[in-house]
Formats: structure tokens, C-alpha cells, sequence
């Protein structure tokens, strides 16, 4: 056994306790290897000086060999494993790695934790957060980590890999873990590949965008994270989606009444999203390219003209799965016998895009050809995490993962300006191997008949977000604006930092429950970065544990934190807020103003403000940094005023900036007169209360050049 893997070539506490390797081969048996000769050298890269410890693990009479390899940086560990089962000769009986589980590399005698927040495929295409102590409770399929242990409060991650063959999940074991390498096809010998990043530091946030940006270097993907990829110009509007307005009975007679509708309430819809329901299938099978007929009865072209010729929508995106549809493409269809060269035909029949660049990329330009023909400007792509359903045992995860995601991709960067919205697609095989593409399904889908639903889909949103966020921007899905928590999920989408739309059946939307998400143009008021929960609730369950989920973002050079009250019990709940909730918030005294009660406070940088909610209440609190004589907090009547406000300049008795559009402007100031102009014209100021002013700002075509000025 390999006694106690430190951190860090600085010494650092050990985290992994003792190792043990166990192989798993195709026949079944496990067999366990002894530890052997090690090796301790040191050296220096491009991400700094390391001590790479390297342990030999050998099987009885030598019929399996791994070697792990712990490259240890000052704050982060590369874990690398390489294995063989050894064969007497080539046209024997094989001795294979199983599919599954091939190598396991066991951590056992691990110290116990203060604190453990871990994400989980709970099911094929979705994770969602484990917080029990205990590590054997640790569940199946973890694809992210952290917890926090010792008097200095230090966190660690560790992160699981998938890389370009191979795939790394953690589940629990007595006293420990379980690290599982897995291929997910047979007849393997051999094994290579980043199987994890074990990392530590102060910050938990900057802990797991460090860790991926390690792993992704020493995988020679540096286009993945998030920081690298642009966000679509389509997202950055409001979406209205089919799904939950229709479900599968969606045709151009709907969308047309939903359209007009939308149109005379004069809400700036710029997209639409045709989902799941409108393509010609058989069997959950794709037959054709062209839209049902019975549906679309002059094609869908025809449809996608008077969206956008009649009812003003800008772009229109349609929906299909990374298979074309549920069940792949129908083998008896003309589209199978035309594009067959680029199709392949798994060991039950199933056909699919091609698990190989190349050739997929040939179904999917012919498709996205034919739909850009159609008018059609990006796409939802469904089902993603299926590729390991429609691949196992015939290829490795990774090849076929990245092989599918290339292919897509290519076809919509060509076609598409790559504007994609992922879905179905939280399996670390889809994660790591998105080339281009920026947003993707941060959690299960929002079910709005469900009357508990807002709690779980509230949570995978929070907590997911936390590793998701470092390689993308998170589509929180669609959300209805008349329903039983309207306000909670619209504030929940007020700080996802992803796409905001909605999907109101005709005659059910309630524009009230958009505006404060929206500038009159369109645009989405859209935070800075991917949200997380704040520190101090990171560990903790919001919908058993008595306290609020709150989820900090930014906005400019504001702070904000978002609270919500999910715990299925009936009692009220009390937490705090602080500038502090939002990790480099710049500033040493703030206003807090929230935006439901309209209360405003001065706080110093540490200092934490108590509040109550409700059950399904919600707060939204922003901090602003003071700025000299007037402090602007911004549009009001939007849940993220102070994304409205720019261009500050602060000149002794006198504030400068410019505002995106008119509405309810709010500031603080402890002056003893104030006077705004706007655009050089003098307007009425409301004392709302002590040191808090409104002012009415006229909408005009003109920029919104304002200038308070105060008496002391």
C-alpha cells in the first residue's frame, strides 16, 4: 500500500490516507496488487515546480501491472494512472480490463471532515449534491468533490476525469474512496490516462476553476473552460420555448397564436424555441429532415417566415437530440439510405450519427444545412449523456463522446455561429469534451405541475453550478411566469448568468413576472459570472437544514446574493447577508439594498445583515460599493438594478454615469440636498427614505447621461 499522497511538494496534510489498487477484469474476478518499488523525483513545467511520486502495483506472478503517478504542484495533484494485464501471447485467450470499473485505486483510513458537498449522476443525463460526512454514503458516479477539514478550514476537490479514452468516477467506501477508471468497451489490455485532480486552497471557488484549468492543460483541451468560450449574442435576449406550452403537440398553429399574443402585450420576445414534437418520426425514430406535415403543413420554412415577418421574432431555434432523435434514425428511412456512409449501426440496430468526426459531421451538415434553409438560427440539442447508451461496449466513452461533440459542433459552428444550448448532457463525458460550445442544462428539467418542484430544481442549480460553472455557462431552463413559484424561479434566473426564457401556454403569461428580467430591447439583464452558494451554506442542505440557500454573482462592480427559502418544513427561516457572501467584491463599505422591501443600509465589508423568510419567500440583495457623494443603485424596478448603471465618475460633490434606459432610478446619499439631471434637464427627486432618493428617468432615444449633485 502507498501510505498517505501529500498535496503538495510543501507538505501539506495527507488527504488520501492509505492506497490500494484493485484491477477488475472481463471474467469478472478482482484482483488485488501489492505495492512494489517507488519513485520520488522533482522537477518544473509551465505550471511551476512539482514532486511526481511514481508506485509500481503488481498482481500475482505479474499478470496485471498499473503504476500511479502523483504530480504534486504547490496547491494541486495530477493523478495519472497507466495498467496492463500481461498475456501469454497474442492468440490466446485474451485477459481483458472490464468495461466498467477496469482499475480502482482505493483511499482508505481518510480523516474525517467538517464539511462535504459532492455531485452525483443521479441519473443518466443529471447530477445533483450529496452532503453526508460519512465517505461510505458517498454515492455512485460523483464527478466532483469538496469538503473541508482541519482548524484551518482549508478546502479540498477533488476532480474526476474524462479524458480521451477513459473515465474516472468516485463513489464511497468504509473509511474512504472508491477512484474508478473506466473505458466502457471490451477486449482492453491497457490503460492510460488523468484519472483526477486532488487540489487545496482558502478559496473553494477559485479551488475548482484552478483544478480544471489543470486538467484541461495537461489534456491539451485549453478551448474548454468556460473563460475561453464566447457567449451566444442569441441568449443574451429573452426565449420563449414550446415544451411546456404544448409538449409534443406543438404545431405552426400554436406557435403563431403564442406569438401574436406576445406581440400584442408587447413583450420583446427576440427567439423562440421549437421543441420536441415537431419532426417526422416513426418508432421515436427520425425518418426525415422536413417537419411533420400534419403540423407544419407548408413546411417548416413557412412557419419560421411568419414568426418572423408577422410577430417580429429574431431568431428561431428547433430542437433534436445528439441521435437525431430518442431512438436515433429510423433504418428504414430515405434520410438512412441517403447519408448511410455517415450512420452507424450499433450491436442492437440502434443508428446514429457516426461515433467518428469525420463522418458524423456528415449527417449533421446535410441536417443543419437543410435547417438553415429553413431560417432556422441555432439549436437545443437533447439527449446528450445517451452516447455512452448507444456506444457501450463498442467504443471507449471518451472517443465516442468527443467524437459526437466535434461532430455536432463543427456543423453548428459552420451553420449555427456555434450557438447551441445543451441538454441532457451533465455526464463527465459530454463536460469535458464540448469543443465550442459555451451554455449547457445545469440541472433535471422545471416541472411545473410539481408543487414541491422549485425546491430540487432550485438545489441541482445552486449546487451543480458550482463545478459545472467552470466549463459553462448554465441554461437554468425555462420556467413558467402564471404558477405557484413564478417570483422564485424568475429571481432564481436573475442570477444564473445564463439565458433567461420562458414557456407560458397561450393565454398564460403575466409580463409583470418578466420585466424586472429585462431591458425594453430584449436584452436579458444578465449577471457577470456562474453562481454559487455562498460559503457559508456550501455544505449544508437547504431543504432539510434550517437555513436559506443563497447564491452570490456579481453585477459590474456590485454584489449579489440571491436567498431562498426551500425547506419542505412550514416554519420560517432566518440567515444573513454580507459584502463578504461575494468572493472579491471590491470595496471596504457597501449599500445593501434589496429588492422586494426596498430597504437600504451602509455595511462595512464584514458586516452581516439578519433576515427572515417565509417559506417559498424569496430576497435579492445587492452591495454596492459607496461611491463618494451619491451612491447609484440603479434601475429599481429590474431585480439586478445595478447592471443598468455605468460609466461612474466621481468628482468631489458631484456623481456622473449613464444608465441603459429609463424607469425607477434609486441612489443613496447622505447629503443634505441632492439634484439630478438628466441629459442637462433638471427632474424631481422622491426622499423614499433617510438617504434614499428616487427619481422617475424619462425613456429616451438619446444616451441617459445623469449627474447627481449634493449639498453636504
Amino acid at each position: 500500500m502507498l501510505q498517505g499522497i501529500e498535496i503538495s511538494s510543501n507538505g501539506l496534510q495527507s488527504v488520501l490516507g492509505r492506497i490500494r489498487v484493485t484491477v477488475t477484469t472481463d471474467n469478472g474476478s478482482a484482483l488485488p496488487l501489492l505495492s512494489s518499488e517507488s519513485e520520488v523525483t522533482a522537477g518544473s513545467d509551465e505550471r511551476g515546480a512539482y514532486t511526481e511520486t511514481n508506485q509500481i502495483f503488481r498482481g500475482e506472478n505479474d499478470t496485471a501491472v498499473v503504476q500511479l503517478r502523483f504530480r504534486a504542484y504547490d496547491s494541486v495533484v495530477l493523478a495519472s494512472v497507466q495498467g496492463e494485464l500481461i498475456n501469454a501471447n497474442d492468440f490466446g485467450r485474451q485477459l481483458c480490463f472490464a468495461a466498467q470499473n477496469g482499475i480502482i485505486i482505493h483511499a482508505q483510513d481518510m480523516e474525517e471532515v467538517d464539511g462535504l458537498m459532492a455531485n452525483y449522476q443521479h441519473k443518466d443525463w443529471w447530477t445533483r449534491p450529496h452532503f453526508n460526512h460519512d465517505w461510505s454514503t458517498l454515492p455512485e458516479r460523483t464527478q466532483s468533490l469538496l469538503w473541508r477539514k482541519g482548524k484551518d478550514a482549508s478546502y479540498y476537490h477533488l476532480l474526476p476525469v474524462c479524458g480521451p479514452e477513459f473515465r474516472t468516477d468516485v463513489c464511497g467506501a468504509e473509511s474512504g474512496l472508491q477512484i474508478r477508471v473506466s473505458s466502457q468497451q471490451g477486449g482492453r489490455t491497457k490503460c492510460q490516462a488523468l484519472s483526477f485532480v486532488l487540489g487545496t486552497g482558502a478559496d473553494p471557488y477559485q479551488l475548482m476553476e484552478n483544478q480544471v484549468d489543470a486538467a484541461l492543460h495537461a489534456l491539451e483541451y485549453p478551448t474548454l473552460p468556460r473563460a475561453q468560450k464566447a457567449y451566444p449574442e442569441i441568449l443574451d435576449s429573452l426565449g420563449w420555448c414550446s415544451w411546456d406550452a404544448f409538449y409534443h403537440q406543438v404545431d405552426e398553429k400554436g406557435l403563431l397564436i403564442k406569438a401574436e399574443e406576445l406581440q400584442a402585450a408587447g413583450l420583446p420576445v427576440q427567439w423562440v424555441m421549437i421543441d420536441d414534437g415537431w419532426s417526422q418520426t416513426i418508432d421515436k425514430k427520425l425518418s426525415s429532415f422536413q417537419a411533420d406535415e400534419e403540423k407544419f403543413p407548408q413546411g417548416l420554412g413557412a412557419t419560421v417566415r411568419k414568426l418572423k415577418e408577422q410577430h417580429g421574432i429574431r431568431w428561431v431555434g428547433v430542437w433534436h437530440t445528439i441521435a437525431g432523435y430518442w431512438g436515433g434514425i429510423h433504418p428504414d428511412s430515405p434520410i438512412a439510405k441517403q447519408y448511410s456512409d455517415y450512420l452507424y449501426s450499433n450491436a442492437k440496430g440502434s443508428l446514429i450519427p457516426y461515433p467518428d468526426a469525420g463522418r458524423g459531421f456528415g449527417f449533421w451538415h446535410a441536417w443543419h444545412a437543410f435547417l438553415e434553409r429553413q431560417g432556422i438560427d441555432f439549436v437545443k440539442v437533447d439527449s446528450q449523456s445517451a452516447v455512452l447508451n448507444f456506444t457501450k461496449h463498442e467504443w471507449s466513452i471518451g472517443e465516442a463522446a468527443a467524437a459526437a461533440h466535434q461532430a455536432l459542433e463543427a456543423s453548428a459552428s459552420l451553420h449555427f455561429n456555434n450557438t447551441i444550448i445543451n441538454c441532457m448532457g451533465m455526464a463527465a463525458e459530454n463536460m469535458w469534451h464540448r469543443p465550442k460550445s459555451s451554455v449547457s442544462r445545469n440541472s433535471d428539467d422545471f416541472v411545473p405541475q410539481d408543487e414541491f418542484g422549485f425546491a430540487e430544481h432550485a438545489l441541482q442549480n445552486a449546487y451543480n453550478s458550482y463545478y459545472h460553472g467552470a466549463f459553462y455557462y448554465g441554461d437554468w431552463d425555462m420556467y413558467w411566469t402564471k404558477n405557484h413559484d413564478d417570483i422564485q424561479n424568475a429571481v432564481l434566473r436573475s442570477v444564473s448568468g445564463g439565458p433567461v426564457y420562458f414557456s407560458d401556454a397561450p393565454g398564460n403569461t403575466d409580463p409583470t413576472k418578466i420585466w424586472p428580467l429585462i431591458y425594453q430591447n430584449g436584452s436579458i439583464i444578465r449577471c457577470e459570472q456562474t453562481p454559487s452558494p455562498t460559503a457559508d451554506c456550501l455544505f449544508l442542505d437547504p431543504t432539510k437544514d434550517t437555513i436559506p440557500l443563497k447564491l452570490w454573482n456579481t453585477a459590474r462592480d456590485s454584489g449579489v446574493v440571491a436567498a431562498f427559502h426551500i425547506g419542505k418544513h412550514k416554519d420560517e427561516i432566518k440567515g444573513s447577508v454580507s459584502p463578504s457572501d461575494v468572493p472579491g467584491l471590491q470595496g471596504e463599505q457597501f449599500v445593501l439594498y434589496e429588492h422586494f422591501s426596498g430597504e437600504m443600509k451602509l455595511m462595512h465589508a464584514n458586516e452581516h445583515h439578519d433576515f427572515v423568510l417565509q417559506p417559498t419567500q424569496c430576497a435579492l440583495y445587492l452591495f454596492i460599493p459607496v461611491a463618494g457623494a451619491a451612491t447609484p443603485i440603479g434601475l429599481t424596478d429590474k431585480y439586478v438594478a445595478a447592471d443598468a448603471v455605468s460609466h461612474v465618475k466621481s468628482e468631489g460633490s458631484t456623481v456622473s454615469f449613464q444608465l441603459k434606459e429609463g424607469g425607477k432610478f434609486r441612489f443613496m446619499s447622505a447629503g443634505r440636498e441632492v439634484v439630478v439631471d438628466v441629459n442637462g434637464k433638471r427632474l424631481p427627486v422622491v426622499v423614499v427614505s433617510k438617504q434614499l432618493y428616487e427619481v422617475e428617468i424619462p425613456n429616451l432615444e438619446d444616451k441617459l447621461q445623469i449627474v447627481v449633485s449634493v449639498t453636504e
